[in-house]
């Protein structure tokens, strides 16, 4: 299939494409040859473009083959793009409107309240990941790979477990459909209606992109780690 065709079937594939690195403009390059010419793991690809088109798919048979460095190097990416990019240019937007003169300071203070507030959730939710997960994870596959314990992976992998993550993973997206909700019910409208609409259409895919995140952590590396971590258990 050419790359060009997968992209019209789902805009939101874009900021996914940029996170590997791959731009637009590859002409009629099928995804074999875009991967291939960047570098990009064909398999691992084609599982999240499943999982962005499908909110039920689960690549149970493909799991053991997706690399786990890949699986969680992308995450980390997805991670930057949120706070360096998502996240910084939705508070510009908010600060924006509220330099705007003739609106409503008190309304445009509670938004810019309630989002900063989100912020902080969604950072601390990723430095919870960065610091914590993502290296038992990079630990598990490295004993796995060896087959052996170190001081430093065996101190790692009696730290934590996948199940303990499953249960605390946080539902980040909550709080983004309680300010939409507020925008959209409650704040007076105001005057720069093109920035305040342009502001609720930035968290509604912000929020559709944390979904399919969560999914990819759900259903490929959740699974996958938790197959690992028993294989570890009968290896030792």
């Amino acid at each position: 299939m050419k790359m060009a065709d997968v992209i019209q079937m789902n805009y939101m594939l874009i900021p996914v494409i940029h996170r590997f690195g791959i731009e637009l403009g590859f002409g009629d390059k099928t995804v074999d040859q875009v991967c291939e010419e960047n570098e990009v793991d064909l398999n691992f690809f084609l599982q999240l473009v499943n999982a962005y088109h499908d909110q039920d798919y689960f690549p149970k048979e493909e799991l053991q083959s997706i690399p786990v460095r890949e699986i969680v190097a992308y995450l980390k990416m997805t991670h930057a793009s949120y706070l360096n990019n998502t996240v910084t240019d939705i508070e510009q937007k908010i600060k924006s409107l509220e330099l705007e003169g003739n609106e409503d300071k008190k309304y445009i203070a509670l938004i810019r309240n309630f989002f900063e507030g989100y912020k902080s959730e969604l950072t601390e939710h990723i430095m919870r990941e960065e610091d914590v997960v993502f290296p038992y994870v990079l630990a598990v596959d490295e004993i796995i790979k060896s087959e052996q314990f170190t001081d430093k992976n065996k101190k790692v992998f009696e730290s934590f477990s996948i199940e303990e993550y499953e249960e605390e993973h946080d539902d980040v997206e909550e709080k983004l459909m309680d300010l939409r909700t507020i925008m959209i019910k409650y704040v007076a409208p105001p005057a720069n209606t093109n920035l305040y609409h342009s502001i609720i259409q930035d968290l509604f895919r912000l929020e559709e992109d944390l979904n399919y995140h969560s999914r990819i952590e759900d259903k490929v590396l959740i699974p996958k780690i938790i197959l690992m971590e028993k294989s570890i258990k009968n290896l030792f």
